[in-house]
């Protein structure tokens, strides 16, 4: 899903920066601004560098919804309203990566953008260098209002050492489920025609676990009417094993009372996670696993079961719900050392993520327009307006609805950084077994975890007051 070419030029891109930061502390224009109710912003336009990438299609949308649907159209009304309360322009402009190019204008002092909406996969590495602005020292912003601007799970990749430099629009539907990777589809046609339990039905039930999983891998592959085989699940030998490593129990990071921290892939429970995933690739149920990503595989009918980011399951036309009429959806199993109904999904990008960079003229107007904007849709107020639409539009079954809408929940979500290399202990799998993997891994896994996890994580505690 990301580009890794375009990671490499960012990192380049990284090194330029730190050399230029102290020449950028210097001519970012300092700011003082307060706005109190309904302020007639006296013709202000309000430029939005929007990010053109695969969670929308293209350029035809307003607010990242497509136009011409009904998102869409109550997005170009918000605007319109917005525009007319309070005598403002707002206007978009896309571009390959809003991120890089917010970031040009501040290494120039120069002024493009009033906010940018992008992936913080592409923002990470900017964050630090405090080309945004600290969206805790603004009126109109309340950072800690996360069902209105995310949870901070979902917000940790924008956060650094107290700061909060990113939110995202929470109260509009389907902005928050996009960001979470590490889920299961089904091919509900597949589980008819064999005549097996509805994966459904065993998480449902609480007996959705490593053995049951076992089973499902076992008895859910088929034959085609072609003679062609249909494996049981599908998944790229990448996200096995990190959607797997979190589901026995443990955190991928726990900071203790005394300060220090826990990392989760270093933990008997993670362990034993990993070492069963090493067993289903390896042992009796290997043949019935195809390597390769899950979402064309549902789609074309290879597999019974597959992984999924939730993007792939309804974010645009080439999704599952576009292409695939009878489908479910499932979190990964539970191991022994987890409560059943425990899962965890990760996030390595959180996708709408807006900022306002400091060269932005006026922060607090900017903050205060997008307030209003990203108010919820009239008829989607509530958890149960969206789960509604959800289930009359995308669904056949309103369990799938409801497991969608809470996937990005706080409690089910971990960020799992891959822009900062943090990924590299997925590249030792399948190849080496789970110990050995962890131990190559090791270095880089704790000086990742204090260089970038941790000026992170001690946001929570100064922001959120917890």
């Amino acid at each position: 899903m990301k580009k890794i070419i375009a990671l490499l030029l960012c990192c380049v891109f990284v090194f330029s920066c730190v050399s230029c930061a102290t020449e950028m502390e210097e001519t970012i224009p300092e700011y003082i601004g307060e706005i109190v109710g309904d302020l007639d912003l006296d013709e202000k336009t309000f430029v939005f560098g929007v990010v053109a990438d695969y969670f929308f299609e293209g350029e035809d949308n307003t607010l990242s919804y497509i136009n011409n649907t009904e998102f869409g159209d109550l997005a170009m009304e918000r605007i319109r309203s917005v525009e007319k309360t309070h005598n403002c322009s707002i206007e978009f402009q896309y571009v390959p990566r809003a991120g890089e190019a917010a970031y040009k204008d501040v290494y120039a002092n120069d002024y493009t953008f009033d906010v940018i909406q992008e992936e913080s996969y592409w923002l990470v590495s900017y964050i630090p260098m405090g080309i945004f602005v600290d969206l805790t020292t603004l009126d109109h912003i309340d950072v800690t209002d996360e069902e209105k601007w995310g949870n901070r799970e979902l917000l940790l990749s924008t956060m650094w050492k107290g700061a909060v430099y990113g939110v995202i629009p929470a109260k509009h539907p389907l902005r928050m489920q996009n960001s979470v990777a590490g889920i299961i589809g089904i091919n509900e046609t597949h589980v008819q025609s064999i005549g097996e339990v509805d994966p459904r039905d065993y998480y449902e039930n609480g007996e959705w676990s490593w053995d049951t999983f076992t089973r499902v891998l076992n008895d859910y592959t088929l034959t085609s009417l072609g003679g062609d085989k249909i494996y049981a699940f599908a998944c790229d030998d990448n996200r096995f094993p990190r959607s797997v490593a979190f589901s026995n129990g443990d955190k991928y990071i726990t900071i203790n009372e005394d300060g220090t921290y826990q990392h989760g892939l270093y933990t008997p429970t993670t362990l034993e996670a990993l070492n069963q995933y090493y067993e289903w690739i390896t042992g009796p149920t290997a043949d019935n696993i195809l390597f390769q990503q899950g979402l064309p595989a549902l789609i074309d009918g290879n597999a019974v079961l597959g992984n999924l980011d939730a993007w792939e399951v309804l974010a645009n036309t080439d999704s599952l719900a576009y292409n695939l009429e009878n489908f479910g959806l499932v979190p990964y199993p539970h191991g022994p050392e987890a409560e059943p109904g425990w899962y965890q999904t990760y996030n390595e990008s959180t996708d709408f993520t807006l900022c306002i960079p400091v060269t932005s003229p006026d922060p607090e107007a900017t903050a205060f327009v997008l307030d209003k904007i990203y108010e919820p849709f009239e008829g989607y107020e509530t958890r149960d307006d969206i789960i509604d639409y959800l289930y009359a539009n995308y669904f056949l079954d309103k369990r799938d609805a409801v497991f969608f809408y809470d996937i990005a929940n706080a409690e089910h979500t971990y960020f799992f950084p891959t822009m900062d290399g943090m990924f590299d202990v997925w590249t030792y799998f399948p190849t080496s077994r789970p110990t050995e993997a962890l131990e190559k891994a090791e270095n880089v896994q704790f000086s990742g975890i204090e260089e970038h996890i941790l000026p992170r994580l001690e946001t929570i505690p100064a922001v959120y007051g917890e």
